[in-house]
Formats: structure tokens, C-alpha cells, sequence
């Protein structure tokens, strides 16, 4: 027979697997018809008030595409943090570097959002006959939860038409610390870029 904790501890795994399985995930994207790559010589630039959060952000998109053989740069080696990040900053920050391409990511807002966890019932029965089983049933009230869902973007540029060629935006949701933000957001990223086959397969 399950019994009531049982079923409480299925309801508890199942919930925790949809909240991982739903962590970072794009949400709109686009891409230049007459843009193809290969990525390579790319500067990351990610825009934070938080010198901390930025360095961690592009060293670690550094390193990740330093295993897909992709030459990047972190941006704030050649931009201070309290720059803003314009097309004339960013022209000047790679000028001088072999970069051909500009990738800028951006959180747009955090949201918080609340979601209702309906009421479940279960069976309970302590007896050998089941013959009211029917009838017996515990039961786990409804429940509210709040959330926080980041809205990230992240764009990149062709260094040369300086145009758009490749965006996406994305959402984090619940997320637990900032680096684990970071580390989601640039798993995604390369995901994506590999797919539309930007960034060369993993060696």
C-alpha cells in the first residue's frame, strides 16, 4: 500500500524535476538570414553594475567556448565597468584586437511570479478490507509559491557592418544564485549557437 508520505515525496520530486527541467530557457530568437559564421575572435561583453558578476560572466563564456576551439576575449580587459556599452565604446575597445564579432548579453527585468499548487488527495486506507476505501482519502491543501523569473537578452554584431546578426532572449527561472544564473544562461547560449551550427561541434 503507498502510503500518504509516499505520495507527498513523488508530488515533491516531480515539482522539482519540472522547476530544473524549466531553469533557463529561450524564449525568442532570431537570426540574419545571410549570417552563417563560424563565431570566432568574439569580445563578450556583459553588462552588470556588479564587477564581480561581470568578470565571473565572461571569463567563465571565455573558458566554455575555449573548449568548442572558439578565440574570445572577456571585455573587461579593455572596458572599464563604468562605461557605458555603446557602438562607439565597444569600437574603440576592439580596436587594435582581432575580434570580428561582438557578443553583448543584458538582463532586461525580473519578475516575480506567483503560482498556485492545487489541493491533492490521496488514498488512505489502514485496513486489510479496501471495501470503503472510497470513502477514506487524505488530503494536502493548496498552496501558493512565489518565483522570480530573469528576462535576459543577448545579441550579437558583425564588427565590420556592425549590424545585428544573431538574438536571443531568455528566462531563468527561480533562480538560486547568481553564478548558477551565469552558468545556465551561457550553457544555453552555446546550445543554441551549436545548433544553428555558429559554433563549431564540442572536439
Amino acid at each position: 500500500m503507498k502510503t500518504p508520505a509516499l505520495f507527498r515525496l513523488i508530488a515533491i520530486a516531480l515539482t522539482a524535476v519540472v522547476i530544473s527541467a524549466c531553469a533557463t530557457k529561450p524564449i525568442v530568437e532570431w537570426q540574419d538570414e545571410s549570417f552563417s559564421g563560424p563565431i570566432n575572435n568574439l569580445l563578450i561583453i556583459g553588462v552588470s553594475d556588479q564587477e564581480t558578476s561581470r568578470r565571473l560572466f565572461e571569463d567563465t563564456f571565455v573558458k566554455e567556448l575555449a573548449a568548442f576551439k572558439v578565440k574570445a576575449i572577456s571585455s573587461y580587459r579593455l572596458m572599464p565597468i563604468d562605461q557605458d556599452v555603446s557602438r562607439e565604446t565597444i569600437e574603440a575597445a576592439a580596436k587594435g584586437q582581432t575580434v570580428d564579432l561582438v557578443l553583448v548579453t543584458r538582463l532586461l527585468g525580473v519578475e516575480d511570479v506567483e503560482v498556485y499548487h492545487p489541493p491533492s488527495y490521496y488514498p488512505y486506507n489502514r485496513s486489510y478490507s479496501s471495501y470503503y476505501s472510497h470513502a477514506m482519502q487524505y488530503s494536502s491543501p493548496g498552496y501558493y509559491e512565489s518565483y522570480k523569473v530573469l528576462t535576459l537578452e543577448s545579441n550579437l554584431y558583425d564588427t565590420t557592418t556592425q549590424q545585428l546578426v544573431w538574438s536571443m532572449q531568455s528566462e531563468n527561472f527561480d533562480p538560486s544564485t547568481p553564478a548558477k544564473v551565469i552558468e545556465q544562461q551561457i550553457g544555453l547560449t552555446i546550445k543554441i549557437l551549436s545548433e544553428r551550427g555558429l559554433v563549431p561541434a564540442k572536439p
